[in-house]
């Protein structure tokens, strides 16, 4: 092989790996265009996402002032749409909105009110209410002790460091692996009650339907229940305001067998051969009504194949604003 061979062997082979080298840098830089491009889209999915997620929550204002008024408020178990998911196309996308009464419940934050210089205090009388309801709740022979769990969560949420007759404070909980500490303040959600001493999943799971967290500022904090959207599920609540003079088989009974659109009165539902067995004066009358105060709404918003859900507690006053309590992302 002569030199000029060689020289343009050479020269052939600097060329192909320049070529090379060059390929590889487009390479990369078409990688990196679209991987820019595929982020850049995502983004600004999420952005728009975000931005439907605001606007099902005033869609869901408007749709319940739509449905609340004319009813004024008082909502019936076989109300059309109450508990059935509706679809709302937006472009590139879809809401489904579900809402469901959550007027019905047992607020646990009342364990604890307001004492001297702002600090939390056990409420005593709303304990044994919240015991009698649990006691109803983890029935059929389960084996718990219910003054305990009535005490450990009031523990959590008051403000000394002495556990009540069961209870846990802070030296419990350091105890544990990973250590924490109680929290000193109201629940945000029922989900915190997780990490409270007893409150176990099987239990969690039994009185899950009946308590919820309301935050402080709730007009309707000792809101009645409307007998009217009772479930078999609610029938512990509806048999504490009985003063436990019913068993738990003929609260159902009542409900089960409560007329088509249900009772138009309080006072209709005291007819109830069965309720009219009872001691007129052991009824706690204030506690029930006809209206709901109080809406929970889920909202799961689809866009470009993304999706959010969040949910979003209502408070429904007759002749007042419906206003927003709580808004959380799920999931």
């Amino acid at each position: 092989m002569t030199r000029i061979d060689t020289q343009r062997g050479a020269a052939l082979l600097t060329v192909l790996m320049i070529v090379a080298a060059m390929s590889v840098a487009a390479l990369a830089s078409t990688r990196a265009v679209t991987d820019a491009t595929q982020r850049a889209r995502a983004l600004d999915s999420q952005a728009q996402l975000a931005l439907y997620a605001v606007s099902a929550e005033e869609v869901a204002k408007a749709r319940m002032a739509e449905v609340l008024a004319p009813l004024e408020n008082k909502l019936f178990a076989e109300l059309p749409g109450l508990g059935e998911p509706q679809i709302i196309p937006v472009e590139g996308g879809a809401f489904s909105v579900t809402a469901r009464d959550a007027t019905n419940c047992f607020d646990i934050n009342s364990l604890t009110t307001g004492g001297e210089g702002g600090r939390l205090v056990a409420d005593a009388s709303t304990q044994r209410v919240y015991q009698t309801l649990l006691s109803a709740a983890v029935e059929d022979g389960y084996a718990s002790d219910l003054a305990a769990l009535v005490a450990s969560l009031t523990d959590w949420m008051d403000s000394n460091a002495v556990p009540g007759g069961g209870g846990a404070e802070d030296s419990y909980y350091l105890s544990e692996v990973p250590s924490y500490r109680t929290s000193g303040q109201k629940l945000a959600n029922i989900e915190e009650l997780r990490a409270i001493r007893g409150y176990t999943p099987d239990i969690m799971q039994r009185i899950a339907p009946l308590i919820c967290a309301l935050p402080d500022g709730t007009i309707t904090q000792q809101q009645q229940l409307n007998i009217n959207t009772l479930t078999e599920d609610h029938a512990p609540l509806l048999q504490a305001t009985l003063s436990d003079a019913l068993s738990l088989d003929d609260v159902r009974s009542v409900i089960a067998n409560r007329p088509q659109g249900g009772w138009a009165t309080v006072e209709d539902l005291l007819e109830d051969s069965v309720v009219k067995r009872i001691d007129p004066t052991r009824i706690q009358v204030d506690r029930l009504g006809v209206v709901s105060s109080l809406v929970e709404v889920s909202a799961n918003v689809s866009y470009r194949g993304h999706d959010m859900t969040m949910r979003y507690l209502f408070e429904a006053v007759p002749g007042r604003p419906i206003r927003t309590l709580r808004r959380e992302r799920i999931g």
